[in-house]
């Protein structure tokens, strides 16, 4: 009788045990729970973090691109507007719906090869089960991203095949209207016309630098597709070429997208004449216009400061939806466009398939298409940049390939915490 007393009191007191163990246990998957998810919550904010520094350095490499300086040779003076425009960028997102802080913005300049690095903190992260027990306070996230904006004009061989992936269906020639250096002059050229791209180093740039200094970023330029075909061509951008005037115009207002390097290509232009309609109307929807002509209410663009400067017109969405003033200085414009450059040993025939050599490309400001009828289907603008494919022209797209949409790419060369 005595032990079975004794047996039933030692179980009522292994009762509390249990629960103590029990509780320590809750206590213990409670701390696990906190572990596991508030971690997985802390590498989501890096991740996104991460993306919102990638964002900011190429929206300010980006205005290197845009400015023409990687062609003129310093961006130094845009080193304001891309502190600006990468604030803007990491500004406009959020990391766990919170704003980060920028820290820091540092340039890195080479000649034809700027460089943008963004620091930036997303600081007191949302906290789940940890705040069960008694940790109140989130941990800050740190990224950093480094970008550039890359000009392959005079790379000897072995620099990475060079693609863009957003050309307007134009084809320039290697001629430079309006520099005349007689010890440079490209004889398949008008007479006294320049290179664009010097063959005899790489094809890098024959005269850099801004107009103001004999250079090639803000000088004026005639794309005479209607006055000159055999030199300036309008492109089939079918494949096979089947002379459809319908994509043709729609890839000027919106771009061709096929990615394409330098090197041999097999096109086929237009007649002279022939697209100037699809022409005018393309470059009508490009700059927000209605007409042939300048001042009627497209971006404007002033070439006497280097490098050149844009400014808003009337009809730029920008402006019209209350963003932006009528002749506001703006970093961007839809009238910026990209077109290949191409080795005219041969004369281009009109109506026919033929190989073409592009060895580089040429980014624009257009202004107007030609109102005069004599001329419909030419097309001015203001010469922001030129690039060459250097010595390595050809190849094929890939992940090694140094890829962009504008005529200098823009790439992230480092990113990390």
């Amino acid at each position: 009788m005595g032990s079975r007393t004794q047996a039933k009191t030692k179980r009522s007191g292994e009762r509390g045990n249990t629960l103590f163990l029990v509780a320590g246990f809750m206590f213990v998957m409670l701390g696990m729970g906190a572990l596991a998810i508030d971690l997985a919550s802390y590498y989501v904010a890096r991740n996104q973090s991460q993306k919102v520094a990638d964002s900011a350095a190429l929206a300010g490499a980006k205005v290197f691109v845009e400015s023409g300086c990687v062609t003129n040779g310093s961006c130094a003076g845009e080193e304001g507007l891309a502190t600006t425009r990468a604030t803007q960028a990491a500004s406009q997102n959020l990391v766990e719906g919170q704003p980060v802080t920028v820290q820091a913005v540092n340039f890195q300049e080479t000649p034809q090869n700027p460089q943008i690095t963004v620091q930036i903190q997303s600081a007191n992260l949302h906290l789940y089960f940890a705040g069960a027990l008694g940790i109140t306070s989130g941990p800050n996230v740190g990224a950093t991203a480094t970008a550039e904006a890359y000009n392959p004009s005079g790379a000897a061989g072995g620099a990475p095949i060079y693609c863009t992936s957003c050309a307007r269906p134009w084809l320039i020639p290697n001629c430079d209207q309006f520099n005349a250096n007689a010890a440079e002059l490209n004889l398949a050229c008008p007479a006294g016309q320049d290179y664009f791209l010097d063959p005899g180093t790489n094809y890098g740039v024959a005269n850099p630098g801004c107009v103001t200094a004999n250079g090639v970023v803000g000088e004026q330029i005639d794309i005479q597709l209607q006055t000159k075909p055999a030199l300036y061509g309008a492109m089939d951008v079918d494949t096979p070429f089947l002379g459809n005037l319908g994509d043709y115009q729609q890839a000027i207002t919106t771009c061709f997208t096929g990615q394409t390097t330098c090197g041999p290509r097999n096109v086929s232009v237009f007649p002279g004449g022939v697209p100037a309609p699809a022409t005018t109307a393309g470059v009508q929807n490009l700059l927000h216009i209605a007409a042939n002509g300048p001042v009627l209410g497209q971006d404007t663009i002033d070439p006497t400061v280097c490098p050149p400067q844009i400014h808003a017109g009337a009809l730029n969405p920008l402006v019209l939806n209350g963003v932006a003033n009528v002749n506001d200085a703006i970093s961007t414009s839809d009238s910026i466009v990209t077109a290949y450059i191409y080795d005219p040993v041969n004369a281009l025939t009109p109506g026919t398939p033929q190989s073409v050599n592009i060895v580089g490309f040429a980014q624009i400001f257009i202004t107007y298409a030609d109102p005069n009828p004599a001329n419909l289907g030419d097309v001015y603008g203001v010469v922001l940049g030129v690039a060459g494919c250097g010595s390595n022209g050809g190849g094929t797209c890939n992940n090694a390939a140094i890829q962009g949409a504008t005529t200098m790419p823009v790439r992230l060369i480092s990113t990390g915490p």
